[in-house]
């Protein structure tokens, strides 16, 4: 049923169609959804529509953007005091995926669909991964210096992590992803086996600072 034509603001009426398009995208095939649709629900013309999005798949796209943007800020938030290593990875993986059970429609959307071989939603995937790099390589600089870059690992040792982490982050949203296809996987015990990885991982990089592999070995414990 078509909602009564409203005014907004060009911000509100631009993220009152996102909501929109992630609840749709996340019910039925891509290829089932009509982009005029949209436009009848959200009681707006066909080109206002199309004055926002010019076509179907760059609305799917900024979707999946919007709902990237809000993962990002749903599970990045400072951690209680006092957890190990190991207890701060494991809540943010638990985090996304209670994000996505959370958010099934959406996040259908987001990581099943279309976003699977789109080069553009390809491409908003991997600035998630990397801003997801940054906020891991963040923490290990706090944990080496006491402050949030990375400035006391030698050139090496950054380069080896930045490409342990950017490989553990495609096996962890791998997971996530397939959760979101089956979700009577155990989410402790997939968000276990990622943490439990990311630190085995960091812990084998030749050289890394004694501060890094002493918190290692005692998030292990």
């Amino acid at each position: 049923m078509p909602t009564a034509r409203r005014r907004l603001s060009p911000e509100d009426r631009r993220a009152e169609l996102l909501a929109l398009g992630a609840e749709v995208f996340g019910k039925r095939p891509y290829d089932e959804v009509r982009i005029d649709e949209i436009a009848e629900r959200a009681g707006v013309s066909r080109a206002l529509m199309y004055h926002y999005f010019p076509d179907k798949r760059a609305f799917f796209a900024a979707v999946v953007k919007d709902e990237a943007d809000r993962l990002y800020e749903a599970t990045n938030n400072p951690p209680p005091a006092g957890l190990t290593m190991f207890e701060e990875i494991r809540m943010g993986v638990l985090a996304y995926m209670a994000y996505h059970q959370q958010n099934p429609e959406a996040a259908w959307a987001a990581y099943v669909g279309l976003g699977r071989s789109d080069p553009v939603l390809l491409g908003i995937d991997d600035e998630a991964k990397n801003r997801q790099m940054e906020h891991i390589m963040s923490r290990i600089g706090e944990v080496v210096s006491g402050m949030p870059d990375t400035s006391a690992l030698q050139p090496e040792v950054e380069r080896d992590l930045r490409v342990i982490i950017q490989g553990w982050l495609a096996l962890t949203f791998e997971i996530c992803r397939q959760r979101i296809m089956d979700p009577t996987t155990d989410a402790d015990r997939l968000a276990d086996a990622c943490a439990h990885a990311l630190l085995d991982a960091i812990a084998r990089v030749p050289e890394i600072p004694k501060e890094l592999s002493e918190a290692m070995a005692t998030a292990r414990l």
